[in-house]
C-alpha cells in the first residue's frame, strides 16, 4: 500500500491536496511462499492513519526477504499476526473492526436469463 505513485494525470494538480488514508483493516488471511509480508508507504505530509491488520499468517517461501515489514508514514495496530510486523503497528488485542453499514449492491437482485 503506497501513496507514492511519483507522477500526475497532468500539470493542474493541487499539491496541497493530500488524500486522508484512515481505517484500512485487513483481516483473517493465510499465505503461503511469501516474499516479503507488507510495503507500507504514507505520504510525508498525509500519513496513512488507523492501520488494522488481524488474525494473519504468512508463511514465508524460500526466496523471503530478511527485511518482511517496511513502514513508512503509517500508523496503527495489529492482532495476532505472523511474522512479527513493524513498530509502527504495535499488538493490540482484538479483531479488526469492519463496518457494519448496509452497502447499496448487498440489495440488488441478479436476474436469471435464458437462450430458451
Amino acid at each position: 500500500m503506497s501513496g507514492a505513485y511519483k507522477s500526475h494525470a497532468d500539470g493542474g494538480f493541487d499539491p496541497n491536496a493530500l488524500p486522508v488514508v484512515h481505517n484500512i483493516n485487513y483481516r483473517d488471511v493465510v499465505a503461503q511462499n511469501v516474499t516479503v509480508s507488507a510495503i507500507l508507504d504514507g505520504l510525508e505530509k498525509a500519513h496513512f492513519t488507523g492501520i488494522c491488520i488481524s488474525n494473519v499468517t504468512l508463511n514465508l517461501g524460500p526466496a523471503a526477504r530478511e527485511l518482511q515489514w517496511n513502514c513508512t508514514n503509517v500508523s496503527g495496530t495489529t492482532s495476532r499476526v505472523t511474522p512479527k510486523p513493524c513498530d509502527e503497528l504495535p499488538e493490540k488485542a482484538g479483531d479488526c473492526p469492519f463496518p457494519e453499514d448496509k452497502l447499496p449492491i448487498d440489495d440488488v437482485v441478479l436476474k436469471s436469463c435464458s437462450t430458451a
